[in-house]
């Protein structure tokens, strides 16, 4: 199908579904639903390239570090909790019960750092460990039901934080970002956790065996 054909095609299905629906909501859903050409093979990346990366990067860590200084503010009403705890009760609540060193890899935290946290938590009443049946030396934790409590009341709370940060975006920018992020998030995600002790210019040539 010719890229203008495929365009009308998908604007006449949108409109029919939206009628009150403009041009810039239709580009947002379309735009959504499509991935962007790829990139050509072995082109290397010009200055300019770089340049983007980099403040694509820049730009996410500062929206990260304004969305702690928020989410500590929040944490005033939660005397002794840490926002780290947060991440770490979110991971555990998804697999209910793991591995204590699955956990840690799962916030992307060092090992030791986030073995201490976990056990800061627990100290606090709010998981229950045990040693895991098909290895002794391992520990499994989940949360108690003091902590799927305070898991639940930190969601509620927080999520002012994250509506604070993110008011000024539409819906479906939102959701544009979501999909334009998450296979970048799931890609590394999983090159991290097959590839834990290598260093920068190894997962660089990783990434390019698989392309």
């Amino acid at each position: 199908m010719k890229p203008i054909v495929e365009l009308i095609t998908a604007w006449a299905d949108y409109e029919s579904k939206n009628p009150a629906a403009n041009a810039a909501e239709f580009c947002s859903h379309f735009l959504m639903d499509h991935k962007g050409p790829a990139a050509p093979d072995q082109i290397p990346a010009t200055l300019e390239d770089k340049d983007v990366d980099q403040e694509l990067a820049t730009l996410i860590g500062q929206l990260n570090a304004i969305h702690v200084v928020y989410a500590k503010s929040v944490l005033k009403a939660f005397p002794g909790i840490e926002l780290e705890w947060f991440y770490f009760m979110k991971a555990i609540a998804r697999y209910r019960e793991a591995r204590k060193s699955d956990v840690v890899a799962a916030v992307f935290f060092e090992q030791s750092t986030g073995i201490d946290i976990l056990n800061r938590i627990k100290k606090a009443g709010l998981l229950i460990e045990r040693s895991d049946p098909s290895d002794k030396r391992a520990k499994l934790v989940k949360l108690s039901t003091k902590g799927e409590k305070l898991l639940q009341l930190l969601h509620t709370s927080l999520f002012k934080a994250d509506q604070l940060l993110f008011h000024d975006l539409s819906a479906s920018n939102k959701k544009l970002l979501i999909n334009l992020l998450t296979d970048t998030q799931q890609k590394h995600h999983t090159l991290i956790a097959e590839n834990k002790h290598k260093q920068l210019e190894e997962l660089n040539l990783t990434i390019s065996d698989q392309e």
